[in-house]
């Protein structure tokens, strides 16, 4: 339920590998236990509200060691935009020195609705709250801490462009001050990183080491491949050409991929529809198709479940494949195999055997018998090629286009072998 409600809510976490999901996991659970998450003017605190909030906090400190925001020991959410007494003024989100998040849930929710509009009011709030830590006796995390005051010298220059207009990437709110600034590069890093990175390439590069991550880097975990060890001593020294060299490293090994093929992208946006339209139309239309193709065609019913099987092992492979992309569970997507993958293609397979026939026979048999069977009337044959399930539809041949048939001694039998080899009785013919 957890994995289900970060993959539908949050894009970040839905993009990590299995083994990256269960690290994150871990740490939100910890990050909430640590924090007292407070309902403010009526508000219900939920488990989607504690672990969405926990979430934004674990996806900005994901490449981080120390990623509590330890002076942070107090969540306030409000339902919807909130006056402040304290500023005089209605408020989306507040921070406060002593370690006090107040946060509107209406809006916080809407900031992770549109992935790549810009705005995120969560991490926006949180990297007002991470900077904060900096300033704090807590136990920030060393790696953050020296990279910041560098990225922050890099940083200037945008900022004060910000201020006179003269960027238009970043939102003009980020000029009212460094810390605006910081949080709305923060809003910008995690849901443009790609626009990011091409228009503004220093300060992201800078942004990316500060954070020990890349979003741009969606299938690589959003790692980044240099390092605080390998490149701290090359932000402390004051030569140009050490730190030229950097930002030419940085480029040349930011692990910059393509985003998701047409493939992957229908799988993340519509896989679990499409799993569930295949796994209704498997139960409801799937089944009744494969009754009649069970009494049309000579197979034996232990056939029937050796190829639905078969076909469903077929739809479990898939999930090798889809995993990372697709917002199910595994077990959720084993009926999904058999139900929906499963039945559809075995009622696939038996048109394709129906429809193309190979070739057709016309063979005589002698009749030993009728008695009565587990199904019915049984005719019993005498001759090669037959067996329970051929003779089980000759009887019903028999049984549909004759009203007596009891004094024949032989029948002569037209088949067709369709496409798989399975046969179908075309018509029958009694001889007495």
């Amino acid at each position: 339920m957890l994995n289900n409600l970060l993959k539908q809510k949050n894009p970040y976490f839905r993009n990590l590998t299995p083994d990256a999901q269960e690290i994150f996991v871990d740490r939100l659970f910890k990050f909430m236990e640590d924090k007292k998450f407070i309902g403010r003017e009526g508000l219900v605190i939920t488990d989607e509200i504690k672990v969405l909030i926990s979430a934004a906090a674990i996806q900005l400190t994901f490449g981080l060691k120390d990623y509590m925001i330890s002076h942070l020991h107090a969540i306030n959410i409000f339902p919807r935009i909130f006056f402040s007494k304290y500023l005089n003024v209605n408020l989306k989100g507040l921070n406060t020195q002593s370690g006090v998040l107040s946060i509107s849930w209406n809006d916080f929710k809407e900031g992770y609705a549109i992935e790549d509009d810009k705005l995120n009011l969560g991490l926006h709030e949180l990297a007002h709250a991470l900077y904060i830590d900096l300033d704090e006796d807590g136990n920030y995390d060393e790696h953050f801490s020296a990279y910041f005051e560098k990225w922050e010298d890099v940083a200037m220059k945008d900022y004060l462009d910000l201020k006179e207009k003269k960027v238009s990437f970043l939102r003009n709110y980020g000029g009212t001050n460094m810390h605006e600034f910081f949080a709305v590069c923060v809003e910008h890093f995690f849901e443009a990183p790609r626009e990011f990175k091409i228009k503004l390439p220093h300060l992201y590069n800078y942004l990316m080491l500060m954070l020990n991550q890349d979003p741009d880097n969606v299938k690589g975990d959003y790692k980044v491949r240099i390092y605080a060890e390998k490149a701290l001593p090359v932000l402390t020294s004051n030569s140009e050409e050490s730190e030229r060299k950097l930002n030419q490293q940085i480029i040349n090994s930011s692990h910059i991929e393509e985003r998701f093929s047409l493939f992957q992208t229908t799988i993340q946006r519509n896989g679990i529809y499409i799993a569930m339209i295949s796994t209704f139309l498997g139960l409801f239309a799937g089944i009744p198709l494969l009754i009649w193709f069970w009494s049309t065609t000579v197979i034996s019913i232990g056939g029937i479940f050796i190829m639905l099987f078969i076909c469903g092992a077929l739809g479990l492979i898939q999930w090798k494949y889809v995993r990372v992309y697709l917002d199910m569970e595994y077990h959720q997507f084993s009926m999904y195999a058999f139900s929906g993958f499963g039945m559809c293609l075995i009622n696939f397979l038996f048109c394709l055997n129906t429809f193309i026939p190979i070739k057709h026979d016309v063979i005589t048999y002698e009749i030993l018998g009728f008695e009565n069977g587990n199904q019915g009337v049984e005719i019993l044959l005498k001759g090669e090629g037959n067996s329970a399930s051929f003779e089980r539809n000759v009887m019903n041949y028999i049984y549909e286009n004759f009203k007596k048939f009891e004094d024949a001694e032989k029948v002569t039998v037209t088949k067709s072998t369709g496409l798989l080899g399975l046969d179908r009785i075309e018509k029958c013919e009694l001889i007495n």
